[in-house]
């Protein structure tokens, strides 16, 4: 829903013609569209019929283009105007946040909230930058013509006047794990912007920045013990708040993350819209193990929330071609038919935001190398406690000596041995994939075990979070805006800024937020120690022929698979659900290289 477009043409004049072609190849965000040309920069914006996402300003000789959704905008109206900047209450949000850019510069990015993507322009320069967190899209092209920038990547192809032609190499780096900030996009020629980055770009040169740092607040300042319930509880409060649209519903689960949202938004939600928020949840009758429609069903009536269940029977490589062509690549790990049936299921019933409990674990939940943290940074009373409970637990003495004795392996020499011997068993590499090429591209990603502390918080903010862009597409397509409140960035910066010892005080998952939570979610949930694991359900629709289709004597091969054994693997169709996995993302690669 919604999509942003741009150009800065260095020779010729912009073309407006361009930009509108840029817009009409993305069909699946709308057909309102709307273009302002000003000196060498032309941007334009469309929307579908029925909603408005993205809006577009003009004002003394500027321009500015914004989709998605400012949260903190009245807190910014409220600034300006007491720097004597009024901005209309009517105004357009591009029209304050040219109001806001013009009076604060480059100051403003770090202090907005919400999801966006922005172009600003004085008709000689662009300024283009999205969202701390990543979740609209932002690519661009850089070339002496001009610069192009767009919400997709098939848009800045047509903008640049290139082929819509997949790049071999960076589809194979995808799959085997290979990729970071600086990876370009799938389709050759095009890159992306970075999340919580800013692209500058003049008739001479383009330059980019990161203009927001996580390390900034990683245990830095944080609330005295006594206030965190407080200030996590007003921060939960709004950001569900900032999440509601007014059609919304919120996608359930039985953990802990997704009741936690519901337990704050339901009260928003009535007293925004006079009627209670609606839970929604897949259900599994026919799988036991997989099915949690006992904790969803304990959360709405504790909440007193209406609830709606449908079977999940989406296929994961139905319409595969079809797809990674929408997607402009392949994407690993997740099962786009699974979200587009979650998507369109809401949509039947007519909301149009869901909320979720999503990147949670992000916040809450990293866990590891705790020990050699609290160790190499002199918190000896801390990691005493951490050695107590992990005993307390069943940890062996022998297994506390090793993440001990970590602290102090050199990066180098884990590294060697990574290579040679791998990384743990998480992975479970296939027979038919080169083991030497991942665990070459696990040992050259590896950091310091005493630093992997830090790196996992941070986790969130590495990488061009492949799965966000493919969802937020798919989001698209079916017309559904998903938001997720524990993503809220001053959420965020709240467990940033905890130590870890605060943030884990116990030996539990999720120990902090489930104190936290109590009497505000089921004790059922809070208390429930095991995990639901959806495997028994992808197995269950795995299509043989489909992944035979694209992966028996392809007409392109993948360096480091072997597909004759992979051949066999698949004739006898029983799969782990680690091997499905790998073998998914294979097919989407050569759906997407025989595109």
């Amino acid at each position: 829903m919604s999509a942003i477009a741009a150009i800065l043409s260095r020779a010729a004049p912009p073309d407006r013609t361009t930009v509108t072609r840029m817009l009409a190849v993305v069909p699946h965000r709308g057909t309102r569209t709307e273009i302002h040309v000003e000196g060498r920069c032309a941007i334009g914006v469309v929307n579908p019929e029925d909603r408005v996402e993205s809006s577009l300003a003009q004002m003394m000789g500027w321009s500015a283009a914004l989709t998605g959704t400012i949260d903190n905008a009245a807190a910014l109206r409220e600034e300006l105007a007491r720097r004597g900047v009024p901005v209309p209450d009517a105004s357009s949000p591009a029209h304050l946040l040219l109001a806001a850019f013009r009076t604060l510069g480059e100051d403003l990015l770090p202090r907005l909230r919400g999801l966006f993507a922005i172009v600003l322009s004085d008709g000689e320069r662009l300024w283009c930058f999205r969202d701390q967190l990543g979740f609209r899209l932002f690519f661009y092209r850089d070339d002496p013509d001009g610069v192009v920038v767009a919400t997709e990547a098939k848009q800045v192809a047509v903008g640049a006047g290139i082929s819509r032609e997949p790049d071999a190499e960076v589809v194979e780096h995808i799959f085997y794990g290979d990729y970071d900030d600086d990876t370009p996009a799938a389709l050759k020629g095009v890159r992306r912007l970075p999340k919580g980055s800013l692209l500058t770009a003049d008739r001479d040169r383009t330059r980019r920045r990161v203009y927001w740092h996580p390390t900034d607040y990683l245990e830095i300042a944080p609330p005295a013990p006594r206030d965190v319930p407080e200030v996590f509880d007003g921060l939960m409060r709004q950001a569900a708040t900032r999440a509601l649209g007014g059609h919304d519903l919120i996608s359930l689960s039985g953990g802990v993350d997704s009741p936690a949202v519901a337990a704050y938004a339901a009260p928003a939600h009535l007293q925004m819209v006079g009627r209670p928020l609606t839970a929604f949840t897949a259900v599994f009758p026919d799988l036991p193990a997989v099915d949690e429609s006992e904790y969803t069903r304990a959360v709405a009536e504790f909440l007193r929330i209406p609830l709606h269940t449908y079977v999940k029977a989406a296929r994961p490589l139905d319409r595969l071609q079809e797809w990674v062509r929408v997607l402009d690549g392949p994407v690993p790990q997740i099962l786009i038919t699974d979200a587009e049936e979650h998507f369109l299921e809401a949509r039947r019933l007519g909301f149009r935001t869901m909320l979720t409990g999503e990147v949670a674990e992000f916040l809450t939940d990293r866990r590891g190398y705790l020990t050699p943290h609290l160790l190499w940074r002199g918190r000896f009373r801390a990691l005493w406690r951490r050695i107590r409970y992990q005993r307390e637990r069943g940890s062996s003495r022998a297994a506390t000596i090793r993440q001990l004795l970590s602290t102090f392996v050199p990066g180098f020499l884990e590294a060697a041995l990574v290579r040679r011997r791998g990384y743990g068993v998480d992975l479970e590499i296939p027979r038919w994939v080169d083991a030497r090429r991942v665990n070459g591209v696990a040992a050259a990603y590896l950091v310091p075990a005493r630093h992997r502390w830090r790196r996992s918080q941070l986790a969130g903010f590495l990488g061009p979070g492949l799965s966000m862009e493919a969802n937020e597409i798919v989001q698209a397509v079916c017309g559904l805006r998903v938001r997720m409140p524990w993503a809220d960035l001053d959420l965020w910066e709240f467990f940033l800024r905890l130590p870890a010892e605060m943030k884990f005080p116990d030996a539990w998952r999720k120990g902090l937020v489930r104190r936290l939570l109590r009497g505000k979610v089921p004790d059922l949930i809070l208390d429930r120690k095991g995990k639901t694991v959806f495997d028994d359900s992808m197995l269950a629709r795995v299509d043989y022929a489909e992944l035979a289709r694209w992966l028996v004597n392809p007409p392109h091969r993948v360096a480091g698979i072997r597909y004759d054994v992979l051949a066999d693997r698949l004739a006898q169709q029983n799969l782990s659900i680690r091997e499905f996995i790998w073998a998914k993302d294979l097919a989407a690669i050569h759906a997407f290289l025989t595109a």
